[in-house]
């Protein structure tokens, strides 16, 4: 198994022209084939100590990084990928900002036995390739990429139905599956009622948290109960349109942090900030405008609890565009789990008693 392993990475790499040999390099002695004869005499640790010495001589020999990526690649198909960790480490102190070389120590530590640092070098290849692949992305659209909080809001919303189609929605009702980090699935319906009417709960028994938008309610059998301190979740959960419309005039803020790479993707990185202080890291595609994830501390000023919420298959109903596939994790609660909508219905009539006691009906 852990041959064939190899063996596909070993293709792909190649195949990302890893091994490509450069032209045109001055008639220097090659630091990379002397750190090979050097390694077959003495061992690693004499290959170490001359490259020591090559480094202070830069000036007569020829640095070239295909060199000595071929070289590691030599050592692993020979079965020796200790010796060709050592040349690749030698080639990353020279380039240390080549994803190709990250590729290759990625390769060698596996074949080495040593999944958990392959890992960690194929995390700083991709970070390396990112980079590049981001400057790209910023010249190829230099002049069309929004610089402002409110131009990323403006054209998700516009990617979303526009102002007018989100105004137009007054209720939303949404029923989804959902599997618990248990592994059990549950079917669960939650309602949006304006300006900040919000329930949730499973569609079967009559459980389910709501909210005006300033008080909740936990509700049982046993009647409504009044939510304390940890209420706050669940009113900012209220908002229809997710505080995207009008928001300045809901106490929420935003912050634009920049234009990053998100699972090899550009995305606009913005950190919204609550009323109460809360914040969350939101980013919206640079390519479709559409929002990918939203992170935070689940429980705030704890990062153990660091949460995340992935956003996909957006798609459109009654005139606005929403995901209907969403995974999320709550920290160190569990591992991720997902959910599916499987229906939406827009502009529904709710009742107020949906959502408040029948005493505070107004």
């Amino acid at each position: 198994m852990v041959g064939l392993c190899l063996a596909i990475l070993m293709a792909v790499f190649a195949a990302s022209g890893v091994f490509a040999q450069e032209e045109g390099t001055e008639e220097k002695e090659s630091a990379a084939a002397v750190i090979e004869q050097v390694m077959e005499e003495t061992g690693i640790d004499g290959a170490r100590a001359k490259f020591f010495l090559l480094k202070t001589k830069k000036e007569d020999y020829s640095f070239i990084e295909s060199e000595f990526t071929a070289l590691g690649n030599k050592l692993i198909q020979a079965e020796r990928p200790r010796e060709a960790v050592a040349a690749l480490e030698m080639a990353a102190e020279i380039f240390p900002n080549s994803a190709s070389v990250y590729r290759l120590m990625a390769v060698a530590h596996y074949a080495a036995g040593d999944a958990e640092q392959s890992l960690e070098f194929i995390a700083k290849m991709r970070s390396i390739r990112d980079e590049a692949t981001l400057a790209d992305f910023l010249k190829r659209n230099e002049g069309k990429l929004a610089a402002t909080a409110e131009e990323v809001i403006e054209r998700h919303i516009e990617a979303t139905g526009g102002r007018k189609a989100w105004k137009a929605v007054k209720t939303m009702v949404l029923v989804f599956s959902i599997q618990s980090t248990r592994g059990q699935q549950t079917r669960m319906v939650r309602m949006y009622k304006r300006p900040y009417y919000f329930r949730q709960g499973p569609e079967s028994g009559g459980r389910f948290t709501a909210t005006d938008g300033k008080s909740v309610w936990g509700v049982s059998d046993k009647g409504w109960r009044k939510m304390g301190g940890n209420a706050h979740p669940y009113i900012r959960m209220a908002s229809l349109d997710n505080w995207l419309i009008d928001y300045p005039t809901k106490k929420v803020s935003y912050t634009f942090i920049g234009l990053e790479f998100l699972e090899s993707s550009p995305v606009y990185h913005l950190r919204r900030t609550f009323w109460d202080g809360y914040q969350e890291d939101l980013f919206f595609s640079a390519i479709t405008n559409l929002l990918t994830e939203i992170r935070s501390d689940y429980i705030q000023g704890q990062p153990f609890m660091e949460s995340y919420k992935s956003l996909w298959n957006y798609r459109e109903v009654g005139g606005i565009k929403i995901p209907y596939i969403f995974i999320r994790n709550v920290g160190s609660m569990g591992p991720p789990h997902g959910g599916l909508f499987e229906e939406v219905k827009i502009n529904v009539p709710l009742d107020d008693s949906l959502f408040i006691p029948p005493k505070d009906k107004k």
